[in-house]
């Protein structure tokens, strides 16, 4: 198997997600719950020359902790923090989906609704951060994400420091925190960061979302730090005439130059921009990452999407991807030691990589093995297209009787089952009960247990009384002493037929 760099025994680092002034961020996995997380590396080049390392340890460790204490949902959880052979690192939820500056980059200036949106959400995260005295001290869109689902989430909370008194601030006094383009007045002066700081950065971020350019724009950190005090922002509706008076006001008092002037916190931000979102049952807009759906499907889940192809596990790069007899291997010693989550990603890597370039026997080997992984680590929703891939490829060329085939129609059976389809069970199983009783006699072992999951799918989907009917007779063709008719008894009684 591949080395990885692991930290403490536990977090593989698999991919670079970013880096930035005080740190990089990977993906990583986490060997023991098999999922997938990030993790955030603090750089020992950003750490002051003769700073003591055990204080700084104690201070990432209480980076995490006040971070741990914004519970809502457009924070990304952390799960762990620690230091490993002098490398402190904080794990935290691996958030799926693009950030705010590449959405922007792609999209341009945006609708009022999805500025809006965008704005609101990461207001409701500002309040929730504010209430337990965390300011983030360095919002801009590339510390924004939208996930698929059109949810928000702000990142790295890492460079904040509590409000609270009490508490060691986490950077030396003066230095500067934050990125020029979003920089409070006040930061830029060298005083302490509070809640306004905060509003000012998302003034600046509401302004380009509806301009597509940030309201100061000089070229330079130093330029552009002195606009932030020095010049008057210049109102959006200069550019966009669409935009309504009571948003350009929010705007422009957001963008305050002293903090008293801007709004007293991050709930009368988002009570302002209540106006302009989008009222719950309006038709969805139909494109990917809208962060208008909240608020028109509140809790609404995302479609599902059945594709015959690969999952959509993000694909872990491996140096062996083209070996495919090393990656199997790689994969089934994941499998072994449970981590089926990233044997997965293996197996998904070499089948995407490959293309169409391996041998048909090759392939079916690969679907299958992936197939198998997904199911053994629960991921029936997964699973099931490759088995009914696996059905249809080689059903086609060795007949619906052939024993492979009938074994991917049982599983794919138990697939559907599990993720709430008895029908589609049901329609997959019957045809292998018939084959089977025909090969080997309808009290065989394995066709008693086909009978068995057929009268429970029945049952399943309202016909209880045709599961009731076929149970009775395969007690009776079984006699009162044959091992499994007390469970089958019991299986009765469930049924309300003792």
């Amino acid at each position: 198997m591949r080395e990885l760099v692991t930290l403490a025994e536990r977090y593989e680092l698999t991919a670079p997600l970013g880096r930035g002034a005080m740190g990089e961020v990977w993906e990583a996995f986490d060997r023991r719950l098999d999922r997938r997380v990030a993790v955030k590396l603090l750089r020992s080049e950003a750490l002051p020359l003769g700073a003591d390392r055990r204080a700084l340890a104690a201070r990432f460790v209480r980076e995490s902790r006040m971070t741990a204490r914004v519970e809502h949902a457009g924070v990304a959880a952390v799960f762990d923090a620690g230091s490993d052979g002098g490398r402190l690192y904080l794990v935290m939820q691996l958030v799926p989906g693009c950030d705010l500056a590449d959405f922007l980059a792609e999209r341009g200036p945006l609708p009022l609704e999805t500025a809006a949106a965008i704005g609101a959400q990461i207001a409701s995260v500002l309040a929730t951060a504010h209430a337990v005295s965390l300011v983030h001290r360095d919002l801009k869109p590339r510390n924004v994400m939208i996930k698929p689902d059109g949810a928000v989430v702000v990142l790295d909370f890492g460079v904040a420091a509590l409000l609270d008194s009490n508490v060691t601030r986490l950077t030396t006094t003066g230095e500067s925190i934050g990125s020029p383009a979003y920089m409070s007045p006040e930061q830029v002066l060298g005083a302490t960061p509070t809640t306004r700081s905060d509003l000012y950065a998302l003034g600046c971020v509401l302004h380009e979302l509806l301009a597509g350019v940030r309201p100061f724009t000089a070229q330079g950190s130093f330029a552009a730090m002195r606009q932030h005090v020095d010049e008057p922002p210049s109102p959006i509706r200069r550019q966009r005439a669409d935009v309504p008076e009571q948003f350009e006001e929010l705007i422009l008092d957001l963008l305050a130059k002293e903090p008293a002037q801007r709004p007293a916190d991050a709930y009368e931000v988002y009570r302002r921009l209540t106006p302009f979102l989008p009222v719950p049952g309006r038709p969805e807009s139909g494109r990917a990452l809208d962060p208008t759906r909240p608020y028109r499907q509140p809790f609404a889940p995302l479609p599902p999407v059945r594709s015959p192809g690969e999952p959509s596990t993000p694909v872990r790069e491996s140096s062996h991807a083209a070996d495919v007899g090393t990656a199997r291997e790689e994969a089934a010693d994941l499998a072994e030691a449970g981590r089926f989550t990233q044997a997965a990603s293996v197996l998904v890597g070499v089948l995407r990589q490959t293309g169409d370039d391996l041998p048909s026997s090759q392939r079916r080997s690969l679907r299958l093995q992936l197939a198998g992984t997904l199911l053994l680590g629960g991921d029936y929703g997964r699973a099931l297209p490759h088995y009914e891939w696996l059905i249809a490829e080689v059903g086609a060329e060795r007949g619906e009787a052939d024993p492979d085939v009938l074994e991917w129609r049982i599983q794919a059976a138990g697939c559907h089952h599990a993720v709430g389809h008895p029908d589609r069970a049901l329609e997959l199983l019957i045809p292998v009960l018939r084959i089977q009783v025909g090969r080997l006699g309808p009290t065989a072992p394995e066709v008693v247990e086909i009978r068995r999951q057929v009268a429970l799918l029945r049952a399943g989907i309202g016909a209880t009384h045709i599961a009731t009917r076929e149970i009775r007779d395969l007690i009776s063709e079984l006699g009162e002493n044959h091992p499994v008719v007390s469970e089958l008894r019991e299986l009765l009684g469930r049924l309300g037929d003792g």
